[in-house]
């Protein structure tokens, strides 16, 4: 096999590793855009829903579509949904805060192979969850669109919303249902439960380090007792050999008292010469 050989086959299992089509519309001005804000409107004080039916053009350039959302104008700290399915018109978003102004936004997400991914931003809606709002429900239809005409009012007020699979059951976990009691996406018992589990766990935790740290100062404090004690001992020893050691010297200079004084005391010898 020749060099020419080896480099096309390279090149063909290169290229097999790409891509062969875009989804995106290459020629000028088929990117996807928007005619209008989307619509929000409350399902609960917890939950709304956004749609979009008939603002989105050239949706047969977009791979998919993203709901975003965040307080206030707070943009850096913001949520979005999972990609869905560009056939869908309605969302419905869940976990906000009553009485909290939000800012929602449709992003039709465009895949560009290696020149990466174009986001087409819609305008913006502000809304904020009330008591006083109306309430509608999720399977509700759609409301005609701001700027549609007047032959296509009549078609937009019986519009139905569509939603992705999974928000269209209404019951899996990635999407429940709208209620007053989900929170963080769950029910109101499971969310108590898994604070609670967390509180014991939690709890148990605590328990095992304090009596892993109470096990080590216990066993600092009897080597500290073993030492001390062992000192006390040892300076009672020496004591008690000083105190030997004073009452043996007091006793040999009370017997070298004695002797002297003995042998001051003692009577001379006298020798008298007698004469024979």
């Amino acid at each position: 096999m020749d060099l020419k050989t080896v480099l096309l086959v390279q090149v063909v299992a290169l290229v097999s590793w790409l891509p062969c089509t875009f989804s995106y519309c290459t020629w000028a001005g088929a990117n996807p855009y928007w005619t209008g804000t989307p619509t929000v409107e409350q399902i609960t004080l917890t939950s709304v829903r956004v749609s979009w039916a008939g603002l989105l053009e050239r949706s047969d350039c977009a791979d998919s579509l993203i709901v975003k959302h965040f307080k206030g104008d707070n943009t850096n700290d913001f949520m979005m949904s999972d990609p869905l399915d560009t056939e869908t018109n309605s969302y419905i978003v869940r976990d906000v805060v009553p009485n909290q102004m939000y800012t929602y936004q449709v992003i039709a997400r465009e895949e560009k192979g290696l020149l990466g991914v174009d986001y087409n931003r819609s305008p913006k809606t502000v809304f904020t969850t009330l008591k006083s709002n109306t309430i509608i429900a999720k399977d509700d239809p759609l409301p005609a669109s701001h700027d549609s005409s007047d032959q296509d009012e009549e078609h937009n007020e019986d519009q139905r919303p569509v939603y992705s699979p999974e928000v269209k059951t209404g019951s899996t976990i990635l999407n429940p249902a709208a209620t007053d009691s989900a929170i963080l996406g769950m029910k109101l018992e499971v969310f108590m439960g898994v604070v609670i589990g967390g509180l014991i766990v939690f709890i148990v935790a605590v328990g095992i380090v304090y009596n892993v740290f109470r096990k080590k100062d216990l066993e600092k404090d009897i080597e500290l007792e073993f030492e001390s004690g062992s000192e006390d001992d040892s300076s009672d020893d020496e004591e008690e050999e000083e105190q030997a050691f004073e009452n043996n010297k007091q006793e040999v200079k009370k017997y070298d008292m004695m002797i002297a004084v003995s042998e001051k005391n003692a009577p001379e010898l006298q020798h008298s010469l007698s004469s024979p």
